[in-house]
């Protein structure tokens, strides 16, 4: 048996698992973004079907590159499959704004340069970017535009130069800035429930800091991002951070715009 086949044999045992589990999408909806990168194709698709397993329902966005590669191929892969859709463009607003996370199994160099200069002039990195604007998750698997990558040196970067590698290197950082978890393809999973855990704590500080008069702290890191100042914003309350806090650009920028206060310990 080769390769190929044993993933349908694994993709048929994970539909009729979905089935006898009852797989209702009862904890929220995922927004699967593909924007035209290859590498961590089979895992991407695994990583969907684990979303579902895990009570997960999932909208699929495709990029226009995405869209004439393997669009079609991954909905056929997944279109038997329960609580898979694909997402209304019409609709993609108010999809985001209710989503639980934004996931990008499969980020392109493009769309990780739009990303970098927040750039939305598609619908990819619409909703990209309006998860992040909107606080949510935003997950991002690097395989795709990491040169470090094994699924991306052979075969795309064997003649990249350093500087080539250092800007793609830097957009990765800008993002993770921005408040982008950015992870392998094949810990997607685990990166999206690690997100909710420290969301929860700090709607858990932000209810304590309502009812005291008090203000919140982000306790679970020592940069401040976007996503920070925009949950504060929602919560109403003011950000007390750590004297060796460093706070990004578009945090500051939000801050001021919103009228969150940054409160550094002295």
């Amino acid at each position: 048996m080769d390769e190929k086949q044993i993933q349908q044999v694994v993709a048929e045992v994970l539909k009729r698992l979905a089935t006898q589990m009852a797989a209702n999408g009862e904890r929220g909806t995922l927004i699967f973004v593909f924007s035209g990168a290859t590498a961590g194709f089979a895992e991407a698709l695994q990583q969907i079907r684990s979303a579902v397993l895990r009570g997960f329902r999932v909208e699929l966005v495709f990029s226009h590159g995405a869209e004439q590669l393997y669009a079609q191929f991954v909905w056929e892969q997944l279109q038997d499959f329960p609580q898979v859709s694909i997402l209304d463009a019409s609709k993609w607003l108010r999809t985001v704004k209710d989503a639980r996370a934004i996931i990008v199994p499969m980020l392109s160099v493009n769309t990780l340069s739009k990303l970098s200069l927040l750039i939305a002039d598609n619908l990819a990195s619409n909703v990209i970017l309006h998860g992040l604007f909107s606080g949510k998750p935003v997950v991002l698997a690097q395989n795709g535009v990491d040169p470090r990558d094994a699924g991306r040196t052979e075969p795309h970067f064997p003649g990249a130069s350093a500087a080539l590698a250092k800007a793609i290197l830097e957009r990765l950082d800008v993002v993770r800035g921005y408040g982008c978890r950015v992870t392998d393809v094949s810990q997607l999973s685990e990166a999206l429930e690690a997100t909710f855990e420290p969301k929860a704590t700090a709607l858990a500080n932000n209810r304590h800091a309502n009812e005291t008069g008090k203000s919140a702290a982000p306790d679970r890191k020592n940069i401040v991002t976007a996503a920070d100042v925009l949950r504060a914003c929602h919560s109403g309350v003011q950000l007390r951070l750590r004297s060796s806090a460093v706070i990004t650009p578009l945090a500051r920028e939000l801050a001021t715009k919103h009228g969150v206060g940054l409160l550094q310990d002295s």
